[in-house]
């Protein structure tokens, strides 16, 4: 009885907190085009709705209002400059906050699950909003509507796209990377899963580099040397996972949006978001990625995997097209024996000739003539190698073989680097055909503003 008396009166203490909290806020009183009523202060101006800000603009709503269970937040703005948003809520009895970056534009939807929803949590009440300026200058917003909904959770934090040929994993725990593709027409016993899970580092992933150092980022370590910003989609190297921003299943593709982990930090999720959207063709798949740096900072020119694709190690011959007769079935490069690609890296990297469009690549199996390949246009290399190579087909194995289409690029705060690419199985001239089937299917030309700068 004692108990069950304590339990009560501990509900009652947290309830006349946080009404008390909510009847303290001094703010003005608002209304939505939608029609929500809210609180707001900490504003510079204010006319028809529109805010002008810098840091510490906040809305506060009726603890009624949004008082549903709810995993994701619906926020339509516009905005002239990035932000970032608090949103402020209730599990059970706590009071939590996460945070967001919103891009600016005009009437842009937003859409963010809480920082538990792959733990299967829920909120139970949303009450306050916190909006600042990414960049600390003044800015201009318009709040139309906000929202909670509840979504499904995957169970199993993997979700597969799959139809008669292919069968992918999109790991949601892992940032929404590729950590399994399974080739329904594969022709070998034991030969299932085609790439390397092992850890949060390896799978097909976006990954870029940054500055290596300024006031206010502090490089960290990883392979015995200084490194520099990494956002990492999967996690960092201490198996520290990236969190989920959104998933969403459509009729015939996933999207997914993360907050990628800090490689060479323990636990330090980056100012940035990661975007995929994933599509399974009769004879390919296809993935479209955005990344944008929301961290203000000044970075440099340097080269970028895209993406870092890992494979099983039984696929042991790299294959690759570098002539100056694109599309024609002139005759491929092959490398048998390539070593680790960390220590050797200037025996691992492969420049394309400026004439040559058919910039695609190949892991194929020397055994059985079988492998997966990986088109990106417009990239400027290949760096390919294996690690501890030992012909292993388990996805989990310590080894695996590597490659990165890639190019110089320089992060730039705030604007997006966006670019696609396919995948097909089967022999070396399959996969040659399949992509020369398809070569229009993207250019990645905005990449070149980014090797500009």
């Amino acid at each position: 009885m004692k108990k069950f008396i304590l339990i009560v009166l501990t509900v009652l203490l947290f309830a006349v907190m946080f009404t008390a909290c909510d009847s303290s806020f001094d703010g003005e009183d608002f209304v939505m085009s939608s029609g929500i009523a809210y609180k707001a202060n900490g504003y510079l101006r204010e006319q028809d709705g529109e805010f002008e800000i810098a840091n510490n603009f906040e809305m506060r709503f009726d603890k009624k209002t949004f008082k549903a269970k709810f995993n994701r937040i619906v926020i339509n703005y516009s905005s002239t400059k990035p932000l970032k948003v608090s949103i402020k809520y209730r599990h059970g009895l706590i009071d939590k906050t996460d945070s967001f970056y919103l891009e600016a534009g005009d009437n842009v939807p937003f859409c963010g699950l809480i920082a538990k929803y792959t733990k299967g949590k829920k909120a139970n009440t949303l009450y306050g909003i916190v909006i600042d300026s990414c960049d600390g200058s003044s800015a201009k917003i318009r709040i139309n509507s906000v929202s909670t909904e509840t979504v499904s959770k995957i169970n199993d934090n993997v979700y597969y796209l799959e139809n008669e040929r292919y069968k992918i994993g999109i790991n949601l725990k892992w940032g929404g990377g590729i950590s399994y593709i399974e080739d329904k027409a594969e022709r070998q016993s034991g030969l299932g899963n085609l790439i390397n899970s092992h850890d949060t580092g390896r799978l097909i992933q976006q990954s870029y580099y940054g500055t290596p150092g300024n006031g206010a980022y502090v490089p960290g370590e990883a392979f015995s040397q200084k490194w520099p910003y990494n956002p990492v989609q999967g996690g960092d190297q201490f198996g520290n996972s990236s969190r989920l921003i959104d998933f969403r299943i459509e009729k015939d593709r996933v999207y997914v949006k993360s907050q990628p982990q800090d490689w060479s930090k323990n636990n330090k999720l980056t100012p940035s978001y990661m975007e995929n959207t994933y599509f399974i063709g009769d004879d390919y798949i296809k993935v479209d990625n955005r990344f944008v740096d929301f961290s203000g900072w000044e970075h440099i020119k340097r080269g970028q995997e895209l993406p870092a694709f890992y494979t099983v190690s039984y696929l042991d011959k790299f294959v690759f097209y570098n002539g100056d007769e694109s599309w024609t079935d002139g005759e491929l490069t092959i490398k048998s024996d390539l070593p680790f690609w960390g220590p050797y890296v200037d025996q691992c990297t492969f420049a394309f000739d400026d004439s040559n469009t058919e910039r695609w690549c190949a892991w194929i199996s020397d055994e059985i003539n079988y492998g997966i390949g990986i088109y990106v246009p417009n990239v400027e290399q290949v760096c390919a190698g294996r690690y501890e190579y030992d012909g292993s087909k388990d996805a989990r194995a310590n080894s695996t073989n590597y490659v990165s289409p890639g190019s110089k690029l320089k992060i730039v705060s705030f604007v997006p680097i966006e670019y696609s690419y396919m995948i097909t199985c089967g022999s070396v001239g399959e996969i040659r055909s399949i992509f020369k089937a398809n070569k229009g299917f993207a250019t990645n030309a905005s990449l070149d503003e980014f090797a500009q700068e």
